[in-house]
Protein backbone atom coordinates (compact mmCIF):
# COMPACT_ATOMS: atom_id res chain seq x y z
CA UNK A 1 0.00 0.00 0.00
CA UNK A 2 1.13 3.37 -0.61
CA UNK A 3 0.50 6.93 0.91
CA UNK A 4 -0.91 10.01 -1.45
CA UNK A 5 -1.33 13.15 0.10
CA UNK A 6 -4.46 14.62 -1.80
CA UNK A 7 -6.14 18.39 -1.42
CA UNK A 8 -8.24 19.06 1.90
CA UNK A 9 -10.89 20.14 -0.76
CA UNK A 10 -10.73 16.52 -2.41
CA UNK A 11 -10.75 14.74 0.58
CA UNK A 12 -13.49 16.48 2.43
CA UNK A 13 -15.64 15.92 -1.45
CA UNK A 14 -15.18 12.26 -1.07
CA UNK A 15 -16.04 12.14 2.61
CA UNK A 16 -19.40 13.70 1.52
CA UNK A 17 -19.54 11.04 -0.80
CA UNK A 18 -18.57 8.50 1.48
CA UNK A 19 -21.20 9.49 4.19
CA UNK A 20 -23.70 9.32 1.15
CA UNK A 21 -22.98 5.87 -0.23
CA UNK A 22 -22.26 4.62 3.12
CA UNK A 23 -18.73 3.26 2.46
CA UNK A 24 -15.10 3.99 3.68
CA UNK A 25 -13.28 7.21 2.30
CA UNK A 26 -10.47 5.37 1.74
CA UNK A 27 -12.70 2.44 -0.48
CA UNK A 28 -14.52 5.90 -2.09
CA UNK A 29 -11.06 7.36 -3.09
CA UNK A 30 -9.60 4.17 -4.38
CA UNK A 31 -12.84 3.17 -6.81
CA UNK A 32 -12.99 6.94 -7.86
CA UNK A 33 -9.39 6.38 -8.87
CA UNK A 34 -9.33 3.40 -10.65
CA UNK A 35 -12.45 4.55 -12.31
CA UNK A 36 -10.76 7.56 -13.58
CA UNK A 37 -7.40 6.21 -14.70
CA UNK A 38 -9.32 3.26 -16.62
CA UNK A 39 -10.95 6.31 -18.48
CA UNK A 40 -7.37 8.18 -19.32
CA UNK A 41 -6.33 4.60 -20.00
CA UNK A 42 -9.15 3.95 -23.05
CA UNK A 43 -8.67 8.10 -24.25
CA UNK A 44 -5.32 6.91 -24.92
CA UNK A 45 -5.64 3.96 -26.42
CA UNK A 46 -8.86 5.65 -28.53
CA UNK A 47 -6.37 8.61 -29.79
CA UNK A 48 -3.89 5.86 -31.06
CA UNK A 49 -5.96 4.48 -32.82
CA UNK A 50 -7.70 6.91 -34.20
CA UNK A 51 -4.69 8.06 -35.47
CA UNK A 52 -3.57 4.72 -36.94
CA UNK A 53 -0.93 4.12 -34.84
CA UNK A 54 -2.36 0.87 -33.63
CA UNK A 55 -4.47 -1.45 -35.02
CA UNK A 56 -8.19 -2.69 -33.39
CA UNK A 57 -6.36 -5.73 -32.00
CA UNK A 58 -3.84 -3.98 -30.03
CA UNK A 59 -6.33 -1.34 -28.94
CA UNK A 60 -8.35 -4.26 -27.37
CA UNK A 61 -5.39 -5.94 -26.14
CA UNK A 62 -4.43 -2.55 -24.48
CA UNK A 63 -7.58 -2.29 -22.81
CA UNK A 64 -7.87 -5.96 -21.69
CA UNK A 65 -11.01 -6.73 -23.81
CA UNK A 66 -12.15 -8.68 -27.25
CA UNK A 67 -12.31 -7.14 -30.29
CA UNK A 68 -15.89 -7.16 -30.34
CA UNK A 69 -15.97 -5.59 -27.27
CA UNK A 70 -13.44 -2.79 -28.58
CA UNK A 71 -16.02 -2.25 -31.53
CA UNK A 72 -18.55 -1.45 -29.33
CA UNK A 73 -16.57 1.33 -27.37
CA UNK A 74 -15.77 2.52 -30.85
CA UNK A 75 -19.14 3.01 -31.92
CA UNK A 76 -20.24 4.78 -28.51
CA UNK A 77 -17.69 7.29 -29.13
CA UNK A 78 -18.39 7.98 -32.94
CA UNK A 79 -15.33 6.80 -33.94
CA UNK A 80 -15.07 5.19 -37.26
CA UNK A 81 -13.90 1.81 -38.15
CA UNK A 82 -11.15 1.59 -40.49
CA UNK A 83 -10.55 -1.78 -40.65
CA UNK A 84 -8.26 -2.82 -43.64
CA UNK A 85 -7.23 -6.06 -44.98
CA UNK A 86 -3.16 -5.07 -43.93
CA UNK A 87 -4.53 -4.75 -40.58
CA UNK A 88 -6.42 -7.67 -40.89
CA UNK A 89 -3.66 -9.84 -41.80
CA UNK A 90 -1.15 -8.14 -39.04
CA UNK A 91 -3.70 -9.09 -36.73
CA UNK A 92 -3.99 -12.64 -37.44
CA UNK A 93 0.16 -12.56 -36.78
Amino acid sequence: MKVVKLDNNIYRKAEKLSKTYGVKVNVLISEALNRGLEAVSEKSVLELYTGRRITLQKAAEMLSTDIWDMIERLKKTDIHIDYSRDEFVEDLK
